[in-house]
């Protein structure tokens, strides 16, 4: 199905959990793919919870939640305005946290400037768990 949705080479391709299923093998070679037809001229959007598969493939990002737009920015606006860090407790400032193997993934205001890579379900998180806030950070 994934094959022939690309095949049809339509300006606009939606994708429901197109990674589902696939082994490790295939991930790879649908991120290759993905990679390859896109441009300015096609749109694809994916809808996906398996979002580690798609990291480096998704931009802008938008979540929703029932009715609403939480967050619709480039990951280059969502880097400037939040940083992504690991540490060894929870930041005082943190709008989110989640315990790991080597300390904590944090989601903080970036008021320092400071640079980031992005984690996608630690973003979601965030969002989710401040929506007020994040509306705030992304409306100013």
């Amino acid at each position: 199905m994934i094959a022939y949705g690309l095949s049809l080479n339509t300006k606009i391709t939606l994708f429901d959990e197109p990674t589902n299923g696939l082994d490790i093998p295939s991930k790879t070679q649908f991120r290759k793919i993905l990679s390859m037809i896109a441009s300015e001229e096609r749109c694809v959007i994916i809808s996906t919870h398996q979002v580690r598969d798609l990291t480096h493939l998704i931009d802008p990002i938008i979540i929703l939640d029932k009715n609403s737009v939480l967050l619709n920015a480039s990951v280059e606006e969502i880097t400037s305005k939040l940083v992504f860090k690991h540490t060894a407790t929870v930041p005082e400032n943190a709008l989110f946290s989640e315990q790991g193997l080597e300390g904590y993934i944090s989601v903080c205001p970036n008021t320092e400037q400071e640079e980031s890579t992005l984690n996608i379900e630690a973003l979601f998180n965030a969002v989710v768990k401040n929506k007020k806030v994040i509306k705030a950070l992304f409306n100013s």
